[in-house]
């Protein structure tokens, strides 16, 4: 532990960049550790109310040697560690609400696994990673948005123990991560959570036979599809395809059999709806698989 590998918050970048240069080089399944910026971070947004300038960028890339194009990259979460303080705002034509919202930003305290949100409001922290994951084949996508290479999923679920599930893209996956939150809410409805500096220990591997579209989490016993789209109903189609794909192949039933258990058994549900794409989740029990990676008991039919 003492010779992990480390990448600095110092390291940010605004995008998921495939031309960058490596800040650290990994092998698979060596725990590494990158630091995360937040909105605290600097200074700034205590000496401004323009809030709209502030961004949440992502620590990296980290090169994980023996990685190609065309590989399925399985990131597990060892540890996540926050800092004693976060932020919130809210900005004019951002957020889920009707009517709109107002300019206004918050600090709040992290004290005893609990953020401080007014003097007899309590909510118990969940501190999770929003934005991860790999370059893509070209380009350079800003690392707010969200899709094939992951991104600014803003799902609660990429907690301590969880595992994120991506197809490779570029030579070396080229690994991002960081818009940490001490505890959000499903669909980030106000446009950001309990925004938070702190580091992540990681490790990655390549998953040999196994092909995903878009991200998967496992989290909590659960197999967690991830759908990107313009709107809510194309993101949720991708996440409920994907599911749909994957335990079909899984269990060999045809497309019927299949979507009925999801109808009785998965849930669908908001990553977050309020960046310019939006991301729906469909989560489904492990037990409902027979093979690895996603099957609880592996091989047991």
């Amino acid at each position: 532990m003492l010779n992990m590998l480390h990448a600095s918050h110092e390291s940010a970048s605004g995008s998921f960049d495939c031309y960058a240069t490596p800040v650290i080089e990994v092998g698979q399944g060596e725990l590494f550790s990158l630091s995360a910026r937040s909105l605290l971070t600097g200074g700034l947004f205590e000496r401004t109310g323009e809030y709209e300038k502030l961004s949440i960028p992502v620590t990296g890339p980290v090169s994980v040697r023996g990685v190609h194009p065309g590989d399925t990259l399985r990131i597990d979460v060892h540890e996540i560690r926050i800092a004693d303080r976060g932020a919130m705002v809210t900005l004019p034509g951002r957020g889920g609400f009707t009517d709109g919202l107002g300019r206004s930003g918050r600090v709040v305290d992290i004290e005893d696994g609990s953020v401080r949100f007014d003097d007899d409001i309590r909510i118990p922290i969940r501190p999770m990673i929003g934005k991860i994951g790999v370059a893509p084949a070209d380009g350079n996508p800003n690392s707010s948005t969200v899709g094939v290479h992951g991104g600014n999923m803003d799902c609660k679920d990429v907690t301590a123990g969880s595992a994120v599930i991506l197809p490779v893209q570029s030579a070396n996956a080229l690994l991002y991560a960081g818009d940490l939150h001490a505890v959000q809410g499903d669909g980030e409805c106000s446009l950001t959570a309990v925004e938070v500096e702190g580091s992540v220990v990681l490790s990655c591997h390549v998953l040999a036979g196994v092909t995903v579209k878009r991200p998967v989490v496992l989290s909590g016993g659960s197999v967690i599809t991830i759908g990107d789209g313009e709107t809510l109903d194309d993101a949720a189609r991708l996440a409920l395809d994907d599911m749909l794909e994957l335990l079909q192949a899984d269990r060999k039933w045809t497309r019927e059999k299949t979507a009925m258990l999801m109808s009785a058994a998965a849930d669908v549900s908001v990553s977050q709806l309020v960046n310019a794409r939006a991301s729906v989740k469909v989560s489904l029990a492990g037990r409902y698989f027979t093979s690895a990676p996603f099957s609880l008991n592996p091989h047991r039919p």
